[in-house]
């Protein structure tokens, strides 16, 4: 029984998460908070809307990962990390900002480099 489960009081190992889903969600709820900073912060709509797309994108990549269809899961992850770095990066060599562009940057070409890996573990 893992810890999770025995919190959840449940012995089935199908509820519990993989470890290789805990970047999904992390990296989602980095960039929904980052967009929810933004909008607060500047009145930002576009970063709200963003961020919590994007942050749902990761999100249903984590769920997809932890419920058995790890190949799509980190796919889907990968194709979002993709996206935010190839946002994100130009943006921080250009204005050097460390927020948003240099977390975006950061996390997304970190997401991709460990999903599009664990993507490929899968297919094989």
């Amino acid at each position: 029984k893992t810890q999770f489960a025995h919190v959840c009081g449940s012995g089935n190992l199908s509820h519990t998460m993989p470890g290789e889903a805990h970047p999904a969600f992390t990296a989602g709820g980095l960039v929904l908070a980052g967009g929810l900073i933004g909008f607060l912060k500047s009145g930002s709509k576009p970063s709200l809307i963003a961020g919590s797309v994007i942050g749902a994108a990761f999100g249903g990549a984590g769920y997809m990962i932890s419920n058995g269809k790890e190949f799509e899961g980190h796919s889907l992850a990968s194709l979002v990390a993709f996206s935010l770095a190839g946002m994100f990066t130009p943006k921080f060599f250009k204005t050097k900002a460390l927020f948003p562009a240099g977390m975006y940057a950061t996390i997304g070409i970190g997401s991709l480099a460990f999903h599009g890996m664990k993507a490929l573990e899968w297919k094989s």
